[in-house]
């Protein structure tokens, strides 16, 4: 198990950039449409989150997820600081891959989603065999009693088996990067299931599934600060019929051609229409679980 009992699934190198001071945070509970604030230590959080028991003992995927946390925090520290992706190396590239790829399993939208499919349909969940080694039958899930761990660990399994799925990765890794920046009188707000998966013709919630990933017009929405968004976007959404770069968003609108270009060319962020803030603020909204961290304005 990891020495870590308070554990993350939103991380804090993430949650501080939406705070006025780095360490305090709005927190708004949709549930009870509460608002309050407190230390980003205890949001998006849960303890011994990433610990659950398997057949071979006891696992934790804390140290992993640290592990990934720690290349990435100063990453997303230079795209804050800087307000632009131009200086991205290939290595960072992957880094940020990983880190939205990880993002989109291991929360507690994503747990709570594998278990409620797995309540819902008879899926196989493995092969049994007997003492001889031979296969008998297969176990469902209908078969049994699912729990937090149950879901847990094949949602865990999933996101393991990610580093793996070249399907998913090559889709990420061929996308076209945008980095947006809202006004000065307006900021982005963060859920506790921030990576968002979208698609005009598709716009429905993926539940943990990644087959979205490889839709023609499937884009990806990470805000990484109150004033930044990092939007990935397929490259059947660039139109060149007009010899520029012209990007059709989830709303259908143009951006306008001179600043896009100018984003993909130099790496630097791109404005944010007003409209578009209140847009990807309600996507956070409607992706959440329950918790939104930021403030409303």
């Amino acid at each position: 198990m990891s020495t870590a009992k308070r554990q993350h699934y939103v991380p804090r190198c993430l949650l501080k950039h939406f705070c006025a001071d780095g360490q305090t945070i709005n927190v708004t509970d949709l549930k009870t449409n509460k608002t309050y604030q407190t230390n980003i230590t205890n949001v998006a959080q849960e303890n011994r989150f990433y610990d659950f028991k398997t057949m071979n003992g006891d696992i934790s995927l804390e140290d992993s997820f640290s592990g990934l946390e720690a290349k990435t925090a100063p990453i997303i520290d230079r795209i804050v600081s800087t307000e632009s992706i131009a200086w991205f190396t290939d290595k960072d590239f992957q880094i940020l891959e990983d880190f939205i790829v990880c993002q989109f399993y291991r929360t507690r939208k994503s747990v709570n989603n594998t278990k409620k499919i797995l309540k819902t349909e008879n899926l196989p969940i493995f092969d049994r065999y007997n003492a001889k080694g031979e296969k008998i039958d297969t176990l469902y899930s209908n078969d049994l009693d699912i729990d937090d761990n149950v879901s847990k660990t094949i949602t865990y399994n999933i996101l393991n088996h990610m580093e793996h799925n070249d399907v998913v990765r090559d889709a990420i890794a061929s996308m076209e990067w945008l980095l947006m920046k809202c006004p000065d009188d307006r900021c982005f707000i963060i859920s506790d299931s921030p990576a968002v998966l979208g698609s005009r013709t598709s716009p429905s919630d993926y539940k943990g599934e990644h087959a979205g990933f490889e839709l023609a017009d499937a884009q990806i929405m990470l805000p990484v600060s109150s004033k930044l968004m990092l939007v990935l976007s397929a490259k059947q959404m660039v139109d060149k019929k007009k010899n520029d770069l012209l990007r059709i968003m989830m709303t259908g609108v143009h951006v306008d051609i001179s600043d896009i270009f100018k984003c993909c060319v130099t790496g630097g962020a791109c404005r944010c229409p007003d409209r578009w803030v209140t847009l990807f603020n309600e996507t956070q909204k409607r992706n959440a679980e329950r918790f939104i961290y930021g403030r409303l304005k």
